[in-house]
Order: structure tokens, then sequence, then C-alpha cells
């Protein structure tokens, strides 16, 4: 059964997380059933008015937010994304009715390769066009960006999953957080549908691979410059340039009566017959009324010159745009300019003020009616971009009427204006960083709106996470090195606003090249610092510590010694998700003498805090004790957080001590804190506490609740290490349910995360909890193979469950 888009069904899902509430709870705090609870998020059934004014009321919903619960649901008609119709479409019929009969005798997948400038686009969407009335549920154009003209990093195979699932009426809300995972929502979301898909400028098989459905309802058109026949069960179609007969009559298309055939062979030749050219040259007879043919085969006759006429910079794209910018004013004429000094790909209205040095109302004004005239696009409210041909001409107008300076200033502008909202992002994000972030804040002040709260934050985030990763690169390059690593550093910041570390990764290591390049150790010291966290959510713990230990050298070269004991934190915070405990808490006693040294309060408090788990995970639990009570009288009165943390540690050590009874009574009251206090980052784990506490008192029932909402957040912010351990006691959750076959696929998706991460606890507990399953279900000879491995792990981490596991190995 197809899955419903998003507006079939209310948004009740993205409500309830909001509140932090699980599906149960939210059941009893509304007085209904659990199962409407589930039906109505699953889009199964709607609420009755009566449900609707209950949910309100336990949700504590006002205003629009009840809008999505009582309005009907909008229908979404189905996308039609195809590129317009090539206008003067010839010389390409052979392939065309070579794809319509491939289609017909059961191709499901067409490929088109060939040499730039050969058509591959034209083609597949003029073949998609023709094919269209077959494919009711839609036509998708995803171009893949194989060849790209701008800064931007290329978008990878989460960006284009997530835009098709967007395309097909998946809610942003609902995608869930491992690449596989994706992949196999997109292939559920368009299982039953018939969709014609267009894949544009792909980098190579794989990538075209895995965008591919996993049923034959669709079909799949996909072009690149590389043959992409190694796919399975591909119709492959390599377009080579066409004959002469096929060139003339492109070229006779195009400038239609001014040509003859001769003249046409002629041109042709010249062009090599690859048809951008020729479209190139056909247009500049367009656009001239006083050549004939021969001026035209004169300016192409000498090679030197041969390139040049054929720029894609200049012929027929350039003069019809040039006939539309000599309309406009100087204002208008400016503004059309600057956007091409984007690095990324679109702009709002404050980022094309600062480029134009107009107001932004102005802007706003300059922007919409370049809409009006079609030379700027803006596909959503409020952002505009060029078309790729747009910005080529634009850019060279820039290099044209303007000096190298004022092209230069206007991007220091740019990345002013971008710095100025990116530290007021990373400020509501990331409050805990305050000296580095209010530093870059204050620095960057020009005076622009405020970002009111944590949302405003993380919208903007998203709206302009390409262009700042893309700013970062070009005020490099420009040598505007301070600006570049003030951003690379703010962007850092959002490392847990979505999931593709290796971008953060990137940005990263060109702040890293900065401070080096710079000789500042100061900077380069937060930058290694922001590496090794990344590579700690990542799960590369060995190199965290590899970087992290780079940062400590050079804090104890500055005296920085409180920054000195935070890095070392961070060092024993990769240790301790690696299973390596006495390693951390080694590193982690240095760290605190750094602190005391510093007399830095908030190092001690969140040294001695994070000592607690690894005491824990030895056995040592009057040791975990007595940090505990050190850490309590340390707290400052307002430090809720902290204050929180070791209230749950309290009721995890009355657990390890056998009182799970205490344990969950502590840590519901706990976790109903975290939620007062919004607390997003540590609401998983209080919940995967409340979930061992229930496992530790039998009731696997009551503690599944609570472990899948835990799963469901770690994987909503990424953080790999709290997904492992979620997985873990889920499993365990639902041994006890005797829900067998689920339990085992989480302790396997855990034992293989936790194995390419090196987490040698991880491992060991989802073998533990293989061996728990398989002994419930009665098989002893896979029991004892998971029991041996668990207990070879659990010995490398020198916990106590290896007695335990050895006591039941045979």
């Amino acid at each position: 059964m197809p899955e419903r888009r998003s507006g079939d069904h209310v948004d009740l899902r993205r409500l309830r997380l909001q509140a932090m509430l699980t599906q149960e709870e939210l059941a009893h705090k509304a007085g209904i059933g659990i199962r409407t609870i589930r039906d109505i998020e699953s889009g199964k059934a709607r609420p009755q008015p009566k449900t609707s004014r209950l949910l309100m009321e336990a949700l504590g919903l006002a205003g629009s937010d009840q809008a999505l619960l009582t309005s009907p649901p909008e229908a979404r008609p189905a996308p039609r994304e195809l590129p317009r119709r090539p206008t003067a479409f010839v010389g390409r019929e052979r392939q065309v009715d070579g794809i319509v009969a491939a289609i017909d005798e059961g191709a499901t997948v067409v490929t088109v390769h060939g040499m730039a400038g050969v058509g591959k686009t034209s083609l597949a969407v003029w073949a998609a066009h023709e094919l269209a009335p077959r494919f009711p549920d839609g036509q998708l154009f995803v171009d893949l960006h194989g060849v790209t003209y701008t800064d931007e990093p290329r978008p990878g195979q989460r960006s284009a999953l997530t835009r098709l699932l967007r395309s097909l009426g998946a809610d942003d809300q609902d995608l869930p957080g491992s690449i596989d995972e994706l992949r196999g929502r997109y292939r559920s979301v368009i299982a039953d549908r018939r969709v014609l898909l267009v894949l544009d400028n792909a980098t190579d098989a794989d990538q075209v691979e895995a965008l591919l459905p996993g049923t034959p309802n669709s079909l799949v058109l996909a072009t690149s410059r590389r043959d992409l026949s190694q796919l399975t069960g591909v119709h492959s179609v390599p377009l080579d340039l066409p004959q002469m007969n096929e060139a003339v009559a492109m070229l006779d298309a195009a400038v239609d009566v001014r040509i003859t055939t001769d003249e046409a062979a002629e041109i042709a030749q010249r062009c090599g017959r690859l048809p951008l050219a020729m479209s190139l040259a056909a247009a500049r007879l367009r656009s001239r009324p006083q050549w004939q043919v021969k001026d035209l085969l004169a300016r192409l006759a000498e090679d030197g010159w041969l390139l040049s006429e054929l720029d894609t910079r200049h012929g027929g794209v350039t003069a019809a745009l040039s006939a539309s910018y000599a309309e406009l004013d100087a204002d208008h004429r400016r503004m059309f300019r600057r956007i091409s000094l984007v690095p990324g790909d679109d702009v709002d209205a404050h980022a094309a003020a600062a480029l134009s040095e107009l107001s932004e109302r102005h802007a706003g004004w300059t922007l919409e009616a370049l809409v009006d005239v079609h030379l700027v696009e803006s596909r959503s409210a409020g952002r505009y971009r060029l078309h790729d041909l747009v910005r080529i001409y634009t850019r060279q107008l820039a290099e044209t009427e303007e000096s190298r300076a004022e092209q230069e200033n206007a991007l220091v502008r740019l990345v002013d204006v971008y710095l100025h909202f990116a530290y007021r992002a990373a400020n509501r994000v990331a409050p805990t960083k305050v000296r580095v972030l209010a530093a870059g804040a204050a620095k960057y002040d020009l005076g622009l709106p405020d970002i009111v709260d944590k949302d405003a934050a993380l919208a903007w985030f998203r709206a302009e996470r390409a262009n700042l990763a893309a700013a970062v690169t070009a005020a490099e390059r420009s040598g505007n090195l301070e600006a570049a690593w003030h951003l690379a550093t703010a962007f850092s910041t959002f490392r847990l606003a979505d999931r593709d570390y290796e971008e953060y990764l990137t940005v990263n290591q060109t702040a890293l090249d900065i401070a080096r390049k710079l000789g500042d150790e100061a900077h380069e010291a937060i930058t290694l610092a922001d590496r090794g966290r990344h590579f700690i959510v990542a799960g590369r713990s060995r190199e965290a510590v590899a970087c992290l230990e780079q940062t400590v050298d050079l804090y104890n070269k500055l005296g920085e010694d409180a920054a000195a004991a935070l890095a070392l934190r961070n060092i024993g915070i990769a240790h301790r998700q690696s299973g390596r405990f006495a390693a951390a808490l080694d590193v982690y006693g240095d760290a605190l003498a750094r602190a005391e040294d510093a007399s830095d309060t908030l190092a001690r408090v969140l040294v001695r805090a994070n000592m607690i788990a690894p005491l824990l995970r030895l056995g040592r639990l009057m040791d975990a004790k007595r940090r505990l009570d050190e850490v309590a009288r340390l707290l400052e009165d307002d430090d809720e957080y902290n204050r929180l943390r070791i209230d749950s540690y309290r009721g995890t050590l009355a657990r390890e001590a056998g009182d799970a009874a205490a344990a969950l009574q502590v840590h519901r009251a706990c976790l109903e804190r975290c939620r007062q206090l919004g607390f997003r980052v540590g609401l998983g784990p209080m919940l995967v506490e409340v979930g061992m506490d229930l496992v530790q008192l039998g009731r696997g029932a009551e503690a599944t609740v609570y472990l899948r909402q835990a799963l469901e957040d770690a994987e909503d912010l990424g953080y790999l290490a709290h997904v492992r351990t979620a997985l873990v006691d889920l499993g365990r959750a639902l041994v006890l349910s005797g829900e067998f076959e689920e339990a085992i696929g989480h302790f396997e998706r855990a034992a293989v995360l936790a194995q390419s991460h090196e987490d040698m606890y991880e491992v060991a507990r989802a073998h533990h909890g293989l061996a728990d399953a398989y002994r419930a279900r009665g098989d002893a000879s896979a029991e004892q193979v998971h029991l041996r491995r668990a207990m070879h792990a659990y010995a490398e981490c020198g916990v106590p469950e290896e007695t335990v596991v050895r006591g039941r190995a045979v």
C-alpha cells in the first residue's frame, strides 16, 4: 500500500514531538485511546471534533497550530517538474523512437550518455514530455550537478533523496536519519506510483543506482557524461554527434529561412557537429539580421578564435539577455550583475541589499521587478536565484562593468551579512559557547535584525546552509581570511542541525587551513576543538582524540588552562563512547587538574560530571557517588541543565545498586523537568534511563514506548552514540515483550554500527542482547556464539559484565 502523502493527514506527530510526549503519554493526557493516536499519526484516520478538542487541550495548542488538527486536508497535485519542451527539437527522432520502443518492451531505466554539449538533456526532456501521459502520478526532474559551476559543494545522495521525497509529498519532520533508511523510505513512497523521473547531469552509475525505485511501475531517464550501462537492466543510449544530415536539420530549424543546406553543412562542419556549438552559431545569425552566413563563417574560420566565437558566454544567450539588460535602470542593472557574485545558489533581500548597496526594502522591490521580466527566478517566497546560463552572462557583465575592487568589496559586504546573522543564530542554538560566539557576534554586528529564538535560528540556517558553506570557500579564495574563518566557525555550531558530517568537516578544514595560514594559534585551537567534536558526533572517536590532543597542546602553549581542560574532557568523551572507560578516567583526571588550576567553575563541574558515566560502567559506585556529591556542591543556582544531569545520575546509581524502582521515580521526575525546560539534547538520554529502569523491573511493554521515542530522538539529532545505545536497550525491552524478531533486528543493527565506530562496549551489549534473544527462542547454539563475542568485547572494556557473560558461556 503506498505511503500517504503529507496532505492526507494532520500533523499530529510533529506536534507531539514538539511537546516531548510519547504516544502513550499523549493518549493518557488527552483521555483517548493510544490506537487513536497511532491511526491519526499514520494517516489512517482523521480526528473527530471531540477528539480534536481533547488533543488541542492536551498539547496546549493555540492560534495557527490548531489548524493542523482542524483544517480539511489539502489535495496535493501530482508533481509536474519537467522543464519546458525544447522549441526546435529535430535530428534526434531515431533516438526518441528507440527510447519509446525500449519502454514499450519493458525497460524501466533509460540512460543517455555522451560528451558535454551533445544534447543529452534536450533529448531526455523531449522524450519525457512524449511519455508523460503514461505516468499520471507525476514527473520529477532532478539536476544531480555532476558538472557544476558554483562554489557550492555538490549535493550528496541524502540531498537528492530528500528532494525527491519532498516532491512525492513526504514530510521533512518524518524523514529517517540514516542514509539506508532514507533510501528505503524513498522506495516505499514511490513503490505503488507511476512516476517518470528525470535524473539529469549524473556523476556516475552509483549516484543513479541509489535513486532507482525498487518496483517496475516508474520510469527513470538519466543523463550523464559517463556511460551508465553497468546499471542492472538499463537501456543505454550513447548519444553521439549527429550525422551531417541531422546537423543540417538542426541548423535549418534553428535559423529558419536564412540558410541554405550547403551553408548549414559548412557551419556544422566548423562547429564539429556539436549541438551546443551549432545552437550558439545559429543564435548569432538570428540576433544579427544584418549578417550573412558568410560573415559567421569568416568568424569561425580561424582556429585561434573558434572557441571564443562559440563560448557559451557569448552568442545567442548573450544577445538575448543583453537586449533585456539594456532595458533596465541603473539600480536594476547593478542588482542583476551583483547577484552573480553570490558563491551559492540563491539570496534573500538582506544579502542582495549588501551586494547592491541598496536598502533591504529597495532590494526586495528590485528583485521582484527582475523576476517579472524573467531575468531572476524565485522558487520560494523571499529567495532569488539566477538560471545557470544567466549566471554565466551576469558574471561576464560584472567582469566587464565592475572593477575588481568593486566586486571584492561586494563579496566582503555579503560575507559580513552572513556573519551578522550566523553568529546570532549560533548563539541561539548553542548558548553554552558564550565566549567564542559572543565575541564573534560583537565583531560582526551590522545593526541588522536579531534572530528571535532557536526555531528561527535553525530555519535561517537551513535556508542559508549551502550559501554559507560556499561563502566560506569564496571568502578564503578572495583573501578575506579572517571573515572566512569566523564564518566557518559559526557554521560549525550547527552540527546537530542536520546529519551531513562530511560537509561540516570540509568547512572546518578550510577554517583550519586559514588559522594556520594566519599563524593564529588561538584560532587554530578553537578550530581543532570544533573538529574533534565533529568527529565525536560522527562516531569517529580515534580521529577525534588525535585532533583534540593537538588542541590541548595549543591551549597549553597559550596558557589557556580552562580551555585545555574542556578539550581533555572531550577526549574523555571520545574514549567513553568507544568503551575505553579506564582511559577516559585517566584523561578526565588530567582535565580536572587543569580546571582546578584555572579556578574555572564551569570546567570543574563539566569534568566531574563526565567522570560519573565511566565510573558507573566500571562498577565503581562509591567513586561515582563521591563525584556526584562534589558536582552538586559546585553547581550554580541557575545551572538547571547540569543539576538535571546530576539528579539523573543519582537515579542511575540507584539502579546500578539494585533499586530500579527508586531509579524509575527519579528518572521520571527528571524527564518531566527536561521537557518543561526544553532541553532537547538531553531528552533522548533521559528517555533511555526511564526505559532501562522499566527493563530492569521486567516491564518490557512500558519500556518499549520510551525507548522507541529515545531512538526516534537520537536519529533525529543524528548523534550516533545515542542511536547505538537506544537500539540495544529497545532490543532488550522487546525481548521482555516476546518480540524476538524485531529485537534481533535492532541488536544486529546496533552491532554493525558499534563495530564500525569501534565502540566495544555497545558491540558487547548488542551481542549480549542477541544471546538473550536466541536463548528465549530456544536456540542454544546461536546463544553461545553471541555470548562469546560479548565476553571478548566486555573484556576489552574491563567492565563487570564480562564475568556475568563468562558464567553463561560454554
